[in-house]
């Protein structure tokens, strides 16, 4: 394989690993979104869980008092409503959460192409730099027998 031949397939290798570089950070930054996205469906949740909690402590204490029973069954459906509610969020978190472990799944594959293609274009690059070691060799010791040139030795340079 002729040198320039032996860089294509070199550059071909470079832009395999550079695309599976640019898929690891399109995975990485899915994933922080995703976080980010489930941070704040749990911050939603557990606000609401609170607000929740707040709404049935109120109307336990209402009914304490002798809350009507026309206002009681408001309070009862609006507790109900709110309990729907938790649940629509709980479902969003859980989808969230979801997503997120498929991105995990996917990146962690790109994380691995990647290190694949590094360590492809670290051996391709040591077999290139080896051809082009020996290349070089062949091409002085070509020179050195076409010039003829010998090392001088000890008894031909007059030693005493």
């Amino acid at each position: 394989m002729k040198n320039h031949e032996l860089r294509s397939l070199q550059a071909l290798r470079q832009l395999r690993e550079q695309r599976a570089a640019n898929q690891l950070l399109s995975g990485q930054q899915l994933c922080e979104e995703a976080e980010c996205e489930l941070s704040s469906a749990k911050a939603r949740l557990h606000l609401h869980r609170d607000h929740l909690a707040l709404e049935a402590h109120r109307l336990y204490a209402d009914l304490a008092e002798g809350l009507p029973v026309t206002q009681w069954q408001a309070a009862r459906a609006r507790l109900d409503e709110l309990t729907c509610d938790q649940s629509l969020l709980e479902t969003a978190t859980s989808d969230v959460t979801r997503k997120l472990a498929a991105y995990v799944r996917e990146r962690e594959g790109y994380r691995r192409e990647h290190m694949a293609r590094q360590r492809q274009c670290d051996a391709w690059d040591s077999l290139l730099d080896q051809r082009q070691s020996l290349d070089l060799r062949a091409t002085e010791q070509r020179d050195d027998a076409e010039e003829g040139v010998s090392l001088p030795s000890a008894a031909d340079s007059g030693a005493v």
